[in-house]
């Protein structure tokens, strides 16, 4: 798209322009402002509003720059490095630029605004860095424009423009703005062939930054105009389908987010238009997949907790674009830390002892199926046994949390197998069999089809109720293989924080969160999760069919075979069933016909936590009518509630056959 003339402003001469063609590029719009002098140009930044004019409202420099950082995370780049100069820039036009606090050197103006005064030699530091910077810049747009972190940086540049644009040298002013323009024409020439970020930043963003330092200038009114009008149609196409955003871990998500609304500061500033109601609910929509995708502490889910940010303006800033959408809000004020409810006008605890509030909130869990991501929770109110999941991979990246919102699971989930001892190689996708959400569960089955060697059916449940996980692995061989001798190992990652302990006599183990508790300068360690092998029998002495353990960072369960068919299956609970000393699980047998089957066609069993009782069956050879523990099943997979009241069953989930 190129860059269209503006209007022609009130009082200018129309025939002054009257031969000069309609359209014109980014380059050739800088060249006609300065066309004059580009000294000229620089000496009119900063520039205070005349006498009489109000100036749009608008933020300090330094909260564009802080916002910035917002939804960076360690993008997989060919130079890493590249993310240190984001962060010189940040600190050198902060709020603490060089050390140096702001808040420190304020004073009122005569119309009673804040004007910060910043000392001479903090400033000759601040023209040192960007100066610095500017040179990076150059150096790196031609070929690495599409670095977000270069992105980032070339528009963090742009904002703390007025506070230095008198000082820089004239000639490298000009190139950092050449080349940030060439950028631009490029964006709007090519589309997002390369990614959806950061093309926004150079296709929306970067103009709207340009038109909010040079609006004292004339010749912005048709750009910001066509940038919004673009940035419009773009936020509703990705709230429709947000599948761009949700590739490799929604890693784009959060900084996608942060430009639409650094953006929109931008466009505020020059007096442009608010969004119409069709991009405030496309916002909206974005804001609740943040939010399936973030943990109770702010951090975002399907990538290492230390790798991203919690930012409490970013997401006070996110509802404030949102706030006609009340459902969305509610939600954010209850999943995310009190700090973010509370700067927004809620009373986060207050709400959550509400249940009520249920009925009013967004459903909890959601399926992108194009994605291949799950995100599974109890409700919003609650902040344990919130999983994500995604499996668009070989591997599956797994995040479950403890009651506090803490990690307890966070990276891959693997599977290795060996049939008579020799690995097998596993570089298939997994694809989706079932998914079912309601009341009582979330439960989702992948496949991964071995072809010629076996099928491998993956299963995850959330007991919405119990506040617990089941996982399993289901090996397929062939029926007629009389020599049959299957070792499957699933692995489980740790967070860094947490670490597994077995029990000493039985199979099942306890993770422990570990934290340091400062007022006693001592190390502390408490149980958040228990984990219950469920193909395994209690107790160790005599086992066989395999181990629960732990390695540095890891949990491992093992189950072995020497039939066609295997089962692996895990059950995590936490809260105050993870702590609960009263458990226990049993193998159930399961009948045909008046016969006992063996392992390899169905596996049954029963689990009791303190007064509470389930059982899980699952069928591994073609369903047929078999009973276990009075229940008569014709089904792939059954798990259900005992109620003690009348002995009854009542079913959580049922998964039949095509």
């Amino acid at each position: 798209m190129d860059w269209v003339k503006p209007k022609h402003r009130a009082g200018r001469s129309k025939e002054a322009s009257a031969g000069e063609a309609d359209n014109q590029t980014a380059i050739q719009w800088l060249e006609k402002l300065c066309v004059d002098n580009v000294a000229l140009l620089q000496s009119s930044l900063p520039v205070e509003p005349k006498k009489g004019k109000q100036k749009p409202l608008d933020f300090p420099i330094h909260q564009y720059l802080q916002a910035m950082l917002w939804g960076i995370g360690k993008w997989d780049v060919a130079k890493p490095a590249h993310r240190e100069f984001l962060h010189d820039l940040v600190d050198a036009f902060g709020a603490e630029p060089f050390g140096y606090s702001l808040s420190k050197s304020s004073r009122k103006g005569k119309q009673g605004r804040q004007a910060l005064v910043v000392p001479e030699e903090i400033r000759a530091q601040q023209v040192a860095q960007a100066s610095k910077i500017g040179k990076w810049i150059t150096q790196q747009l031609p070929k690495s424009s599409y670095d977000p972190y270069v992105a980032l940086t070339a528009t963090g540049w742009l904002y703390a423009l007025p506070e230095v644009g008198r000082d820089v040298p004239p000639a490298l002013w000009l190139e950092v703005l050449q080349s940030t323009l060439t950028q631009v024409d490029r964006a709007w020439e090519q589309g997002p062939s390369d990614g959806l970020f950061p093309w926004v930043i150079w296709a929306c963003e970067v103009p709207l930054a340009l038109a909010k330092q040079m609006s004292h200038l004339g010749g912005k009114d048709r750009i910001v105009s066509e940038t919004l009008n673009r940035l419009a149609l773009l936020i509703e196409q990705t709230a429709e389908d947000p599948q761009a955003l949700l590739s490799f871990g929604a890693q784009d998500l959060r900084a996608f987010v942060a430009s639409l609304i650094r953006s929109r500061w931008a466009a505020d500033s020059v007096g442009a238009r608010k969004w119409y109601p069709p991009q405030r609910r496309a916002l909206a929509k974005l804001q609740s997949i943040l939010l399936h995708l973030t943990d109770a502490t702010g951090h975002a889910m399907l990538d290492q907790t230390e790798n991203s940010r919690h930012d409490a303006e970013f997401w006070t800033s996110l509802m404030k674009l949102c706030k006609d959408h009340k459902k969305v809000q509610l939600a954010a004020a209850v999943a995310l830390p009190d700090q973010v409810g509370k700067l927004s006008g809620f009373k986060p605890a207050k709400l959550r002892k509400n249940k009520t509030n249920d009925a009013r909130l967004p459903k909890p869990s959601h399926y992108w199926e194009k994605s291949h991501i799950v995100s599974m929770r109890r409700n919003w109110r609650r902040n344990d046994c919130q999983l994500a999941l995604d499996f668009s991979g070989d591997s599956i990246w797994l995040d479950l949390c403890d009651e506090s919102g803490k990690r307890i699971f966070s990276g891959d989930w693997d599977i290795a197998l060996e049939y008579r001892g020799k690995p097998i190689h596993i570089d298939v996708a997994w694809n989706e069999v079932c998914w079912f959400s309601d009341d009582d569960v979330d439960y989702l089955e992948l496949e991964c089809d071995l072809e010629g060697t076996c099928t491998i059916y993956r299963q995850v449940m959330l007991m919405r109720q119990e506040g617990m996980i089941y996982m399993a692995d289901s090996v397929m061989g062939n029926p007629q293989d009389t020599k049959a001798d299957w070792k499957s190992t699933s692995t489980w990652t740790l967070d860094p924080t947490v670490s597994f302990e077995p029990q000493a006599k039985s199979n099942e183990g306890r993770i422990q969160r570990h934290s340091h508790d400062e007022q006693s300068n001592q190390d502390t360690s408490d149980p958040v999760a228990l984990l219950l092998p469920l193909n395994l029998p209690e107790w160790r002495r005599g086992t066989t069919q395999g181990s629960l353990q732990g390695s540095p960072g890891k949990v491992i369960l093992e189950s072995r075979t020497t039939r066609p068919r295997l089962l692996s299956s895990l059950l995590v609970a936490v809260g105050s069933k993870s702590r609960n000393p009263k458990y226990t699980w049993r193998p159930l047998t399961v009948a045909h016909n008046l016969h006992k089957v063996s392992d390899d066609v169905a596996q049954g069993c029963r689990v009791q936590i303190g007064d509470d009782q389930w059982v899980f069956y699952r069928s591994l050879a073609p369903c047929t009518r078999r009973t276990l523990m009075g229940l008569h099943l014709s089904m792939e997979f059954y798990a259900g509630r005992f109620l003690k009241d009348d002995g009854t069953y009542e079913p959580l989930v049922e998964v039949s056959p095509e």
